[in-house]
């Protein structure tokens, strides 16, 4: 059975008899039980954006597809959006034939909930053109929106760039 369960009085959700037994066995505290599952997807998450990292720097447009919905949505600092995985692939192909890029990202907390979960990040990169030694540096923020899969991993499902 299934119960809807308000914490705080705010979000309502359905959570099973089992964890609310183990809730109140707490004294009210939230179970071990989902603290290890937000512990887990928490790493999950932040092993998807560290391999996003990485296929960037490596300009692979093939590994970062492989880390996004099929109908994942970038809206881009500028107004563009880039909609579906192949088009981002397309896109990504187009900017790692003119630019290497390399950068950090500073990530804020991320929230899970339920089949979502968001993080803003603080993103440091310097982009270099393929064709000459000339770089520029930029900072932005983006928020990334992630999506549980059926076998419960994590992709990207939303990416938004915002401006500085």
């Amino acid at each position: 059975m299934t119960r809807q369960v308000a914490f705080c009085g705010k979000q309502v959700f359905p959570v099973p008899d089992v964890e609310c037994q183990r809730f109140i066995k707490n004294g009210g505290g939230m179970s071990t039980t989902v603290d290890s599952r937000v512990d887990r997807d928490k790493s999950n998450i932040a092993a998807v954006r560290a391999a996003w990292v990485l296929a960037v720097k490596d300009s692979d447009a093939d590994r970062l597809a492989d880390l996004v919905t099929f109908d994942v949505v970038v809206v881009h600092a500028d107004g563009r959006c880039t909609t579906g995985k192949n088009a981002l692939k397309n896109f990504l192909l187009g900017a790692f034939d003119q630019f290497n890029v390399e950068g950090k990202v500073s990530s804020s907390e991320i929230i899970a909930h339920g089949i979502w979960a968001v993080e803003i990040d603080e993103i440091e990169t310097r982009r270099t053109r393929v064709d000459s030694p000339m770089s520029v540096d930029s900072h932005f923020r983006a928020v990334f929106v992630f999506s549980r899969q059926l076998d419960d991993s994590w992709k990207i499902a939303r990416v938004i760039e915002l401006q500085d």
